[in-house]
């Protein structure tokens, strides 16, 4: 398990209404000037002109800012640290820069890395999230960024708060062995050449597989409510 660097307490009494209300606050106040838009094929299948071509790529640096609040968001609430310095045990395949990490106070939590990558013609429109220390590369946003693939910024912050709500209280999971990739997001399971029934029994006994994975970031107390 790799875990948080910052090891201070776990007595944080934040809920998770808490964190993500502020989430929210920061959001509105930081968002100001960037774009969102619609699901640009809600009912209908995308143009052959549309498959790589990227249009517009700055604007998905909202992206990028929704990752940023949340680490300020816990920062502010005494959740976490934010540390400038990076080391990567699986170094991200995008052409990424700026990274920093956030560092839970929380005994045995998972930090998150977040960097700014390439997209288009834009250097930074781009997000890579990496977790653990030293860390390895766990998504990026978006996943291809061509007009065709576009479903909309909505979809993609409703994808970021979920990899970071999934960190925060403790319900993320990598785990890895040679080519087989089974990851945990909450409710979602992502599996890469290995079938399902093989790895439902990889989760419940995990030996022998490297595993990414942390407590919640939250007081007990607090993350106890978000089983209730």
């Amino acid at each position: 398990m790799q875990a948080s660097p910052c090891r201070q307490h776990e007595t944080v009494a934040v809920s998770e209404d808490e964190l993500f209300e502020l989430v929210e606050r920061v959001f509105e106040r930081q968002s100001l000037g960037l774009d969102s838009w619609p699901d640009p094929h809600p009912d209908r299948q995308p143009a052959e002109g549309e498959y790589s071509r990227v249009t517009n790529a700055e604007r998905y640096r909202v992206i990028g800012t929704r990752a940023d609040v949340w680490a300020a968001a816990a920062v502010q609430l005494g959740l976490a640290v934010s540390l400038d310095h990076v080391e990567w045990a699986d170094p991200p395949q995008t052409d990424f820069r700026r990274p920093f990490m956030v560092a839970p106070t929380a005994v045995g939590a998972l930090p998150v890395v977040i960097a700014r990558s390439r997209l288009g013609d834009c250097d930074d429109a781009g997000l890579t999230l990496g977790a653990g220390s030293p860390a390895v590369a766990i998504d990026f946003f978006p996943d291809c960024g061509c007009d065709a693939c576009d479903s909309g910024s909505q979809d993609l912050l409703d994808a970021v708060d979920l990899c970071f709500h999934a960190i925060v209280t403790g319900r993320y999971r990598r785990l890895s062995k040679g080519d087989q990739v089974i990851t945990v997001i909450g409710e979602i399971r992502s599996l890469r050449n290995i079938d399902r029934r093989r790895a439902d029994a990889v989760l419940a006994h995990p030996k022998g597989w490297t595993e990414i994975t942390g407590t919640s970031w939250l007081a007990p107390a607090a993350a106890s409510q978000l089983e209730s």
